[in-house]
């Protein structure tokens, strides 16, 4: 991509054209699992359910569809808006909007107008993501365009992140990052928090110094002298960043660390929006930003990010949600522009799920997430649609619940 593509800009012309008749929405609750618990700072994740969206409509070609997945989690440990409040908050409240825009525009709205015709929704920026994806997604099916020939994304491959949560013993930690960098992980994020932190990093530095290595705290640190002092000490193992160290209203706390650490900080919790990355760039609360999508409240979101931090200088990288294979691909989109600064949140969904809803163990390799698990990149996925559909029979079998709503004529 060239740095005179603006993906904002293409992305509030997709569906400017219309010509979208939806008939009903669709609100499916997965339960999928990890592979391994995930334990972090702020509690252990064991379930992954998925809340899906399906747009079925006809196109100018005939029937189409678009699919959107919320990166809600299990619980509210990380984030108040878990699976429960998002399956709820699109059932009751997001979908129905949609549909009366839809009767009463006479078609789908385009993505840039969503939160107009949806009153602004800003609350819960995870549901609203799931929706506009599976706008955007219907969109560009219709037109036969691929989200990352849309944004101008690069060609590709990528290579990924992984992240490693706390482990009770250290050799555990160093069994699980010995493995990573075998299958050739250049960048290794760490799970830290109070009494984990200089002692994980110390060890998983000496083992690999020339390692790319970060440090994510998930706002385990209420932001005292005392914690300012210690996360100090960990300027001495060349961090990529300290990522959210502090609760994340308190960009003020983040500020003074930044003034006196040499480590980058970087936010992600606090970054709800566009104007709450600009609003933290401008008071120094950060140096890096990580861009997540559906934290952002979507991909016209994140790609405005995307739009002031190239301008600005500012570095970024992709973070992840533990999404399935299916909305890894926009984040894989998103992270091959211009301006990323290295590996993000990427490896895998096989490498983290027990089962993807978009790659079956034994079929083909043809998507994003289709790669044996160990292997250190993705691919950009260059099919209409914001990447390759979810496969139906997967999602039938590991659906839990499911709302159909249709279109009120």
């Amino acid at each position: 991509m060239t740095d005179a593509h603006v993906p904002s800009a293409a992305w509030a012309a997709l569906g400017e054209r219309g010509g979208i008749a939806v008939h009903s929405v669709e609100v499916r609750t997965l339960e999928l699992s990890f592979l391994n618990a995930v334990q972090t700072a702020r509690g252990v994740h064991r379930r992954r359910p998925v809340v899906l969206v399906r747009i079925f409509g006809t196109g100018r070609s005939g029937a189409v569809e678009g699919w959107g997945e919320c990166a809600a989690l299990a619980d509210d440990t990380y984030d108040t808006e878990d699976v429960s409040l998002a399956e709820t908050t699109l059932v009751e409240t997001l979908v129905p909007q949609l549909l009366r825009a839809c009767h009463e525009y006479g078609g789908l709205p385009a993505p840039i107008h969503l939160r107009d015709v949806l009153g602004r929704e800003r609350i819960r920026p995870l549901s609203f993501a799931a929706l506009e994806m599976a706008v955007a997604d219907a969109h560009l099916r219709d037109a036969g365009q691929s989200l990352a020939d849309l944004i101008g994304s690069g060609p590709g491959p990528l290579p990924a992140g992984a992240v490693v949560g706390q482990f009770d013993r250290p050799e555990a930690l160093v069994e699980r990052v010995d493995g990573l960098v075998d299958a050739g992980f250049t960048r290794v994020k760490l799970k830290v928090g109070p009494s984990a932190d200089v002692g994980p990093v110390q060890i998983v530095r000496r083992r690999y110094p020339e390692l790319l290595l970060q440090a994510d705290a998930n706002e385990s640190y209420a932001g005292s002298e005392e914690d300012v002092s210690l996360l100090k000490a960990l300027d001495g193992f060349d961090l990529l960043c300290i990522e959210q160290p502090f609760p994340r209203a308190d960009l003020a706390a983040h500020a003074r660390l930044a003034a006196r650490i040499d480590t980058p900080i970087c936010l992600d919790e606090s970054l709800t929006s566009p104007e709450v990355v600009v609003a933290a760039l401008a008071m120094e609360a950060c140096s890096v930003v990580c861009v997540k999508p559906a934290r952002l409240g979507g991909i016209g979101a994140a790609l405005e990010v995307v739009d002031h931090c190239r301008a600005s200088g500012v570095p970024l990288w992709i973070g992840g949600m533990f999404e399935t294979g299916f909305a890894r691909q926009v984040n894989a989109a998103v992270a091959s522009l211009s301006g990323f600064a290295w590996p993000g949140d990427l490896a895998p969904a096989s490498s983290y799920l027990a089962e993807d809803l978009v790659w079956r163990r034994g079929a083909a390799p043809t998507t994003v997430d289709q790669v044996e698990p160990g292997q250190a990149e993705v691919f950009v996925p260059r099919v209409p649609g914001v990447g390759h559909p979810p496969d139906i029979a997967s999602v039938e079998r590991l659906t839990r619940r499911v709302v159909s709503l249709p279109l009120d004529r």
